[in-house]
């Protein structure tokens, strides 16, 4: 990536200027942005923290970590021991749909409480008010947020403001869609030529009539009103939840009436999200798009469609872009290895070092601002499952094209209510053609006033 697309990704963070005096300020001791083998942060970039020892091999202790991937943790310990070799790691695998209640029950019982907590995307907000992360701007961590890209901010901080944890990789998410698909019936499988064709929902739409058209209604756009409700509504990035008042009508309004718009012009198939039929389709060729994130290249495309490299591209969706999932690491409170657990979360998902085998071996980006710098080369070099999409440069594509068009959004103990309600309506929604906009918004207040019965929702 050169220094002119560096610079205009940046600009909408911080300029150039300001990004080479951060980088010089993280490294904690005046160096230029490219820290030297005697730095702090020497072999893991700038460090976003002014807590790191002179020596890591002085720091010692036990970290706890749960976690659901296990390949992940086995590959970055292995990393993190050669440049902190007094430092075990000892990992649980927690099934992501148990980690929450285990880490209740765990912390109620006063025991079995992990040092590093990871919060997926679908209670990350509950997790946020439970009250048991560390604020990692205090000591002894010290963590400078302005280290991370502006937009994560709101991310992995509580409702106080306090940044209270970092996230395991950026989640910003376009389409992915079929080559072969594209260029049948549109002509052309090139993104920048895409980009022209769904430059807004309305144009969405309008080609998505076109494919039913031509493939006689073999071909749609999504699987599901679930994969276009993903987009749609995580567009509207306005913050919704203000203590216990949860504003659906600001937040979903909009976005219903599209997805309705798109069921009625049948364009979207019946599959509901995360069921066989729809991890099927990836292989089958019936929809050209799929909601994809970067971690998606691995979790979802290629390993549904393992049988499909070359055929998959990845595009921006119209209007904008939106975040797909997303994982928050955080320390316990109450931990007794604040500072070996702090030494690993910034070793594995903040430094250069770190982010750089995180990218090369799992395809996941830091949200860290020094690696987009320092690692040029590597941003410009073939990604793991560049391949797989047709030679496609994924991250450099994540970088320009939608990136730049990211907002934060505040976490909220209610976001995993909405979605709950949300997937328990939208399957009659693909059955039931009576069920229109206006009609899906108010059942929607009133089955979140039934979960919630303590907030006040519009």
């Amino acid at each position: 990536m050169n220094n002119r697309k560096l610079g205009k990704w940046v600009g909408g963070f911080t300029s150039l200027a300001l990004l080479a005096g951060l980088l010089a300020a993280c490294g904690g001791n005046g160096n230029e942005a490219s820290p030297s083998a005697s730095s702090p942060a020497a072999g893991g970039g700038a460090s976003p923290s002014a807590s790191a020892p002179a020596d890591p091999t002085q720091l010692s202790g036990t970290v706890k970590v749960w976690d659901w991937d296990e390949a992940f943790q086995q590959g970055m310990i292995a990393e993190f021991n050669k440049k902190y070799p007094n430092i075990k790691v000892e990992v649980t695998v927690v099934n992501p749909n148990d980690y929450l209640q285990k880490l209740q029950s765990g912390i109620a019982s006063g025991s079995d409480v992990p040092d590093v907590i990871l919060g997926e995307s679908a209670y990350r907000g509950k997790l946020f008010d439970l009250g048991v992360l560390d604020n990692l701007e205090a000591a002894p961590y010290n963590f400078d947020k302005s280290a991370i890209l502006d937009y994560v901010v709101p991310y992995v901080s509580n409702a106080d403001g306090d940044v209270i944890a970092v996230d395991q990789t950026l989640t910003p998410a376009g389409f992915a869609y079929r080559r072969d698909l594209a260029k049948e019936y549109w002509g052309t499988d090139d993104p920048a030529e895409l980009e022209k064709l769904i430059s807004s929902w309305d144009d969405f739409i309008v080609k998505g009539k076109e494919l039913k058209e031509k493939s006689g209604g073999k071909v749609l756009m999504f699987p599901g009103l679930g994969d276009a409700y993903i987009a749609l509504r995580g567009q509207n990035f306005v913050s919704y939840v203000n203590g216990n008042e949860i504003d659906l009508t600001t937040k979903l309004q909009a976005p219903l009436q599209r997805l309705f718009e798109m069921r009625d012009a049948g364009i979207l198939g019946k599959n509901e999200l995360w069921t066989p039929a729809w991890s099927a389709s990836m292989a089958k060729g019936e929809f050209m798009f799929y909601p994809m994130a970067p971690w998606g290249a691995k979790w979802h495309i290629s390993a549904n469609d393992p049988e499909g490299s070359g055929r998959w591209g990845l595009v921006k969706a119209p209007e904008g872009g939106f975040t797909r999932g997303g994982t928050a690491i955080g320390i316990y409170k109450d931990s007794k290895a604040k500072e070996a657990a702090w030494a690993f979360i910034e070793f594995a998902y903040l430094s250069d070092e770190g982010s750089a085998y995180n990218f090369k071996t799992f395809g996941n980006m830091t949200s860290s601002r020094s690696f987009y710098e320092t690692e040029k080369a590597l941003i410009d070099a073939p990604g793991p499952y560049d391949e797989f999409f047709g030679g496609q440069n994924l991250a450099k594509y994540f970088i320009e094209k939608i990136v730049p068009d990211m907002k934060g959004e505040a976490q909220s103990q209610y976001d995993s209510v909405v979605d709950s309600v949300f997937n328990a309506l939208y399957p009659l929604w693909m059955k039931d053609g009576s069920v229109n906009a206006d009609s899906a918004l108010q059942k929607f207040i009133q089955e979140t006033r039934n979960k919630a019965s303590e907030a006040t929702v519009k």
